[in-house]
C-alpha cells in the first residue's frame, strides 16, 4: 500500500477555491494508489458537541459528560463518525496513523467516552474528505496544499479554526501575512 502522505498534515493554500476547505488543517488518515482520505482538524460543529452526539446515539449512561467539540471533517460520509485519539488505548477498529495518533470507528470508544474512560486526547468527527485517484496529487500540483508533517499537538489542538491554520503555517517557518492568493509561472 502507497502510504507517503499517511500522518501528514494537508495546510490549504490562500487560493483554495472550494469553501469548504478554505483555511483548513487536514490529517491524511488512509492514503492509497486508489483513493485518499482525511479529517479537517479546524472546522468545528458549533450547535452540535459530544455529548448531544452521544445522546443521539444512546451511549450515554446518564452521566454528566464533558461537553467538547465535534468537528466537520469532510464533506464525504456526513452520517459517519470518526474518532481520532492517542495511541494509549487501541480498540478493535482502531488503525495507527501515525506513532503517537490512531482513528477509530468503534462504538467501545463512545462508550468509554461517555464513562470518561477515553484515551488521553481524542478528537471526534462528522464526515471525511475524500480524493480519488489522482485528485489530491493534481491539486497538490495546481499549489491547493501544502504538505507538512503531523504531530500530536497540532492534530489535538482544540483553539479553533484559523489559530491551527496559522500556527501550522508559522511551525513551517511559513509567515502566513505574506502568503498570496494566486501564482504565476515564468
Amino acid at each position: 500500500m502507497h502510504q507517503e502522505l499517511l500522518g501528514k498534515l494537508l495546510i490549504a493554500s490562500p487560493g483554495l477555491e472550494d469553501i469548504r476547505f478554505q483555511n483548513s488543517v487536514i490529517l491524511i488518515c488512509e492514503h492509497s494508489t486508489e483513493a485518499t482520505m482525511g479529517l479537517i482538524l479546524n472546522k468545528p460543529l458549533y450547535n452540535f458537541d459530544t455529548s448531544q452526539l452521544l445522546k443521539k446515539i444512546q451511549k450515554t449512561n446518564g452521566s454528566k459528560v464533558i461537553e467538547e467539540v465535534t468537528f466537520f471533517g469532510g464533506p464525504v460520509h456526513l452520517n459517519q463518525g470518526f474518532i481520532i485519539h492517542s495511541n494509549d488505548k487501541k480498540y478493535l477498529t482502531s488503525e495507527n496513523i501515525s506513532e503517537e495518533v490512531m482513528i477509530t470507528t468503534s462504538e467501545d470508544i463512545l462508550k468509554d467516552i461517555s464513562n470518561n474512560k477515553s484515551p488521553q486526547n481524542t478528537k471526534i468527527f462528522l464526515g471525511c474528505a475524500v480524493w480519488d485517484q489522482g485528485q489530491l496529487n493534481d491539486e497538490i500540483l495546481d499549489n491547493s496544499w501544502i504538505i507538512t508533517n503531523s504531530n500530536k499537538d497540532l492534530i489535538f489542538h482544540n483553539n479553533l479554526e484559523l489559530s491551527l491554520w496559522k500556527k501550522s503555517l508559522t511551525k513551517m517557518g511559513i509567515d502566513p501575512a505574506k502568503l498570496v492568493s494566486y501564482s504565476g509561472s515564468a
